[in-house]
């Protein structure tokens, strides 16, 4: 005996065809917009800059607050997610294939536009908090005059940062190791400093989010990691087990990606401007100290005259407070508490590469060589300040 289904069922099954013809069209639709979006970036640097400047910061101020009520990183609980997913979707999807008879074809389904709509979601943050930033004037260009500067200019700047590191070293308070220790309140002098800034660039305006602690700083750690900007969420994180004196210029860097500026080396070229604009001698010293390393790393790589001397001047304290990460043993520390499910140097050059490919795939020629291009920066602020005549 044959049975036929029943209209009722009949009507069940037309209905619900649509809705998932619908939603298939919707992802799509929302794909071609990104791919569309991000093309534009590339070709006209005109909408990357209306973007930056008129859409992005209504995005980020909103996105940034909300999340910014919880107290934890939701991007690092989104890439935790995100890892599990990775494994346990597929084994999930092989499983139902095997036991579950009958309904392979709607697994598949399912299966299907729950992986696409995660993809989706990669894409629509990606290319709107990240990807169309990459494209817009550098801050250089539309505040400064960019042009060569010479080794012997070079060593104005590198004096002068020495000065001042040196007049600041000796006023900060230090732990019985003589470490660099903060005092002020990280969240409350930052969002001071960088709201300052903005009093002289308008892209800064506004009231800022928590900086949050990565409750997985140790991995961080092992990716050499001082800060991340997440586009999943628009939050700014930082590593929680690195010395003090990284935290305040840390932390303005990554404030400064929620503002719009991705590009590495502006990013840290504006949290030396907002880490020296502010009344808490701890930030001014945290930014001093970041700028000094990578101008002396210049300085050094170049044959200029006279610049042992000025190396020489430099004092302890500040010596002592350049080129440093994280606490002394911290690595035998975390061993013995933390076990490394992946060897450090594997997660070093893994998220290294990874780092410096995402950057050559946004445009941005020499990877990560371009944090050094801050130096550049550094020179041009300089210059319009007639600090290198």
């Amino acid at each position: 005996m044959i049975t036929l289904p029943s209209k009722d069922s009949a009507k069940s099954k037309t209905r619900k065809s649509p809705s998932l013809r619908k939603s298939t069209r919707c992802m799509i639709a929302v794909i071609l917009l990104m791919i569309l979006l991000n093309l534009l970036a590339w070709c006209s640097t005109s909408f990357s800059d209306w973007y930056a400047e008129t859409v992005f910061p209504r995005l980020s101020r909103t996105f940034s607050r909300l999340c910014g009520w919880i107290p934890f990183s939701v991007g690092e609980v989104l890439i935790a997610v995100a890892l599990f997913l990775v494994i346990a979707l597929p084994l999930a999807f092989v499983l139902c294939m095997i036991f579950v008879k009958g309904k392979r074809w709607k697994i598949s389904c399912g299966f299907g536009r729950a992986v696409g709509w995660i993809l989706t979601y990669i894409l629509v943050t990606e290319t709107c908090n990240c990807f169309i930033l990459y494209h817009a004037t550098p801050f250089g260009e539309r505040y400064f005059r960019m042009r060569d500067y010479t080794g012997q200019e070079l060593l104005t700047l590198y004096s002068d940062l020495v000065e001042t590191a040196n007049t600041l070293a000796v006023q900060v308070q230090r732990d019985e190791n003589g470490c660099f220790v903060l005092q002020d309140d990280l969240y409350e002098t930052a969002n001071a400093a960088m709201q300052k800034l903005g009093e002289t660039y308008s892209q800064f305006r506004g009231n800022y989010p928590q900086p949050k602690e990565i409750g997985a700083s140790y991995i961080m750690s092992q990716m050499n990691l001082t800060g991340i900007y997440f586009p999943f969420t628009l939050e700014e994180n930082y590593n929680g087990d690195m010395l003090d004196i990284n935290k305040p210029n840390t932390v303005c860097h990554e404030l400064s990606h929620l503002c719009g500026r991705i590009q590495e080396d502006e990013a840290g070229f504006l949290a030396y401007l907002a880490c020296i604009g502010s009344e808490s001698i701890e930030f001014q010293y945290s930014g001093t100290v970041a700028a000094l390393e990578y101008v002396q790393n210049a300085v050094a790589s170049r044959d200029i005259t006279g610049k042992e001397a000025v190396m020489d001047t430099l004092c302890d304290e500040a010596r002592q407070d350049m080129f440093v990460f994280l606490p002394e043993n911290y690595w035998e520390t975390k061993q013995e508490t933390v076990p490394a499910v992946v060897a450090t140097q594997t997660v070093l050059e893994t998220s290294s590469s990874a780092m410096d490919t995402s950057l050559k795939l946004n445009g941005v020629d020499d990877g990560k060589q371009s944090y050094s291009r801050m130096v550049t920066l550094l020179l041009a602020y300089w210059d319009s300040q007639g600090k290198l005549s």
